[in-house]
């Protein structure tokens, strides 16, 4: 099995659902629940433009599998938690710099991205619905095996619910929680064999959490080591100087006593909330 840090590399919003989704698709079963939820009391379908307001109803009321996760809660200003979670570009090129990764994302639009894992997952993603307490996400994926083998299109509405508080001594945390609904659109999936269902709920959850852990381990990073932050993602030059800058500036505003100028590393081979050391 694949290390923490190895399997953590493709939680890069959709795209870690993109590897989960193929990872149903090569050999393990997908499944629908038996009612219907009501899309208006899943997201605010009135807030969403309306030529997105189908399909984000569709997906949800339609979903092949469904799953929330569980709420974290950790050290991070609120600022920086939202320049993180507005810009996965951002996100990303911080994650780049501290593990090997093959995954490529850039933005081709003011709210929409795409990308892929490097291992035959495609993925392009919209923004349809951003507020500070929700982002809601509308992604279409494309997954071929890397022996073509198998080939999985599926839509994917990716929420995250946002909370913020601040502590007696002054200090931020954030509470999220990430919910995805996944609608298999290619032909024949049903053909998969249905008989281990527990291992796909595990996967889903695991998935998921892992989704959310991404963000909330590069907000605490960001918060821990400031200069490496803003001179890592000052030199990236796909990502537009605007947003560079505006988030240099965030970083910088926010800077908290004790932080630490160096760089940090991740340790490898270690349980889900993996230690950060400094050097």
């Amino acid at each position: 099995m694949n290390s923490p840090v190895d399997r953590r590399r493709l939680a890069t919003w959709t795209i870690a659902l993109a590897a989960l989704a193929a990872g149903i698709w090569n050999g393990s079963p997908a499944w629908a629940g038996t009612s219907k939820p009501d899309p208006a009391q899943v997201v605010p379908i009135d807030q969403i433009a309306p030529e997105f307001r189908e399909n984000v109803s569709e997906v949800i009321r339609d979903h092949t599998f469904h799953r929330k996760g569980a709420p974290e809660t950790f050290p991070c200003n609120p600022r920086i938690y939202l320049s993180l979670l507005n810009e996965p570009a951002l996100t990303l090129a911080l994650w780049q710099d501290l593990s090997t990764s093959p995954v490529q994302l850039q933005q081709i639009g003011p709210n929409r991205y795409q990308g892929n894992d490097g291992n035959g997952a495609k993925a392009s993603w919209e923004f349809v619905h951003r507020s500070p307490k929700l982002h809601v996400l509308l992604c279409n994926l494309d997954y071929t095996s890397p022996r073509g083998a198998a080939h999985l299109q599926a839509r994917i509405v990716l929420i995250v619910h946002s909370g913020y508080y601040r502590e007696v001594n002054g200090e931020h945390w954030v509470q999220h929680d990430v919910e995805a609904y996944v609608k298999v659109d290619s032909k024949g999936w049903k053909a998969v064999a249905r008989t281990i269902r527990p291992l796909i709920e595990k996967l889903l959850e695991d998935q998921v959490r892992e989704a959310g852990w991404f963000v909330s381990l590069m907000g605490r990073l960001v918060g821990m080591y400031p200069n490496w932050a803003c001179q890592v993602t000052m030199k990236q030059d796909q990502i537009q100087v605007d947003t560079r800058e505006r988030f240099r500036d965030v970083v910088i505003q926010t800077r908290r006593a004790g932080a630490f100028t160096g760089r940090p590393t991740l340790v490898d081979n270690v349980p889900a909330d993996p230690a950060v050391k400094r050097r």
